[in-house]
């Protein structure tokens, strides 16, 4: 069996390769792990994000119930409105009744006072 010559130096640039090898999946690593923070940062950042788009969300469903009941408000206004409306139109049509009757009563009267013309003239 023959001994290669320079055996120590391969052994040496093994072991060299080999720290380096080391070295760089520390460095890797190291890497990784600053990647790895910045994305957890921007994750929280996104997480706070989504927080204050729920409570504006939440502030936005708390001012549509406020509507609701303000539209609610309204219809009941128009509601009685239309019942106060109806009860005028009643009142009118009661007036306009009774004009009718009184413009019936004077005619009745004019033809009543044309008779005693008449019976006066005769």
């Amino acid at each position: 069996m023959r001994k290669l010559t320079g055996n120590t130096e391969i052994e040496e640039s093994l072991q060299k390769l080999d720290r380096l090898t080391q070295e760089e999946a520390r460095m890797a690593s190291a890497e990784s792990l600053k990647v790895t923070h910045n994305v957890d940062a921007k994750v929280r950042d996104v997480e706070g994000k989504v927080e204050d788009v729920q409570d504006d969300v939440q502030d936005v469903g708390n001012k549509v119930q406020n509507v609701d009941g303000r539209v609610q408000d309204v219809q009941g206004d128009v509601h009685d409105v239309c019942n106060k409306v109806e009860d005028v139109s009643d009142k009118v049509q009661d007036v306009d009744n009774k004009v009718q009757g009184i413009g019936n009563d004077v005619n009745d009267i004019s033809g009543q006072v044309r008779e005693g013309n008449r019976s006066l003239s005769l």
